[in-house]
């Protein structure tokens, strides 16, 4: 077949198994990302029309775009308001889980290299980077599940915002880690300024332009070209701070924070209360971030392979991470009147995704020696929470309580024409109506 008709036709059936892959989940609460690792892996590994040194040469475009859109996805939708008065425990949850996450993964790569299976070149920081890589669960994977599930609101609220939570999270240490290792210092100190400098040069920066664009935002809703400014001017301060030694993700994440509080943070400027990202736009990102899903899903499945031991590794490293899982939630949950199976289901929530297969291919691209490895072991590991999950959330839906679910609202009256009123047929002559006081006896007459 010719390649540009075989390119099309992959292309096509990436985007309808997506689309199947939701409806099946409406069905059957299976994830529909189960569907794309699948697609990919036979692509990939199994028949090997997707070669991975062809794969790895895209990683880095693909990679800095997928981390644009998902940060600023991410970003977009947490809520300051939350994270300040409202989301307490989701904060507790999201900041046990990170750590318990990095400390198992580091664990795991300490006892890899002392029995030989990871290189012996690794150090601790390598483990803490990989760990902070996979520290947090997927806001992409989680969010459609918890919607889906129609669960009451502490808990959906408790797993999703736990989720945007752990997203900033493995960015920033993640970044922070990879600044550390380039710098090649052992200096604690001058490490520490190089972190500092690059994260403050993105947020500064990023916070700057996440302020001016709060006056652009009326202007961009009334324009159809709307969402393509903005994509643009992401990707062009991606690329501005990055040339000025900044953390371009920081700077990303800033400026999705301030649009996507917008509201808030325009009164409290004395800006117009009206700036807000508009409906028009968070409907094409979200139809962008499908596509971007679809096709970043597809392409974990097709780089799974070979080494297979790093596979088994990082296999086991997402079994540690549900287990470990297991006494975070029930001390982040404690008090907080959870029934057995919401806590099972907080439990559960653990699926790494697009942040953690994004951040995977950073560190080599940056030029961190020895982390080649890197994307092996966290799609492994990405796979296998989400198989974990996939496999464990419908039976612990099954299970809830009815106090675990919201509430089912009253549907109001339909709103059709009534329908004509039908007179019965009468089989006797009606008696003649005779006036009220006729009818009174004689004695009420007077």
């Amino acid at each position: 077949m010719d390649p540009v008709s075989l390119f099309l036709l992959t292309v096509a059936g990436i985007f309808l198994v997506g689309i199947l892959g939701e409806i099946v989940f409406d069905k059957t609460s299976v994830p529909d990302v189960v569907w794309l690792i699948a697609v990919g892996a036979a692509l990939g590994p199994v028949t090997g029309l997707l070669e991975r040194p062809m794969l790895e040469g895209v990683a880095p475009f693909f990679g800095a775009l997928t981390l644009v859109v998902v940060l600023f996805e991410g970003g977009s939708r947490l809520n300051l308001s939350e994270l300040t008065t409202a989301a307490p425990r989701a904060t507790l949850l999201a900041l046990l889980s990170f750590v318990s996450s990095v400390a198992v993964v580091a664990g795991v790569v300490s006892a890899g290299i002392s029995m030989e299976l990871l290189p012996s070149s690794w150090t601790m920081m390598h483990g803490v980077t990989l760990g902070a890589i996979l520290g947090g669960s997927s806001s992409v994977v989680i969010m459609p599940a918890m919607s889906k599930a129609r669960l009451a609101p502490r808990i959906s609220n408790l797993v999703n915002l736990e989720s945007a939570i752990t997203d900033v999270l493995c960015v920033v240490v993640t970044v922070a880690c990879i600044e550390i290792m380039v710098s090649g210092s052992a200096d604690p100190v001058a490490a520490g300024a190089a972190v500092g400098r690059s994260f403050g040069i993105g947020l500064g920066i990023g916070a700057l332009v996440g302020l001016v664009s709060l006056l652009f935002l009326r202007m961009l809703e009334r324009s159809e070209y709307a969402y393509p400014a903005l994509l643009g001017a992401l990707l062009i301060l991606y690329v501005v701070v990055g040339e000025l030694g900044g953390s371009a993700a920081l700077a990303i994440l800033a400026v999705a924070v301030l649009v996507g509080n917008a509201r808030s943070i325009g009164s409290a400027f004395g800006l117009s209360d009206d700036a807000a990202l508009g409906q028009g736009v968070r409907h094409v990102h979200t139809q962008l971030a499908f596509i971007i899903k679809s096709f970043f899903f597809t392409f974990i499945g097709a780089m799974l392979g070979p080494p297979l031991p790093m596979i088994a590794i990082g296999a086991v490293m997402a079994v540690l991470l549900l287990v470990i899982r297991v006494p975070v939630t029930r001390l982040a949950t404690l008090g907080g009147h959870f029934s057995r199976g919401g806590r099972a289901l907080v439990t559960i929530t653990l699926p790494r995704g697009m942040a953690a297969g994004v951040l995977a291919m950073l560190p080599h691209h940056a030029g961190v020696p020895g982390t080649e490895l890197f994307p092996v072991l966290a799609f492994s590991a990405v796979v296998v929470t989400i198989l974990l999950f996939a496999a464990a959330f419908p039976m612990v839906k099954s299970k809830l309580s009815p106090d675990d679910l919201s509430p089912e609202t009253e549907a109001p009256p339909p709103q059709f024409p009534a329908p004509p009123m039908v007179v019965p047929a009468i089989s006797e002559p009606a008696e003649p109506l005779t006036p009220a006081a006729e009818r009174m006896p004689p004695s009420d007459r007077e």
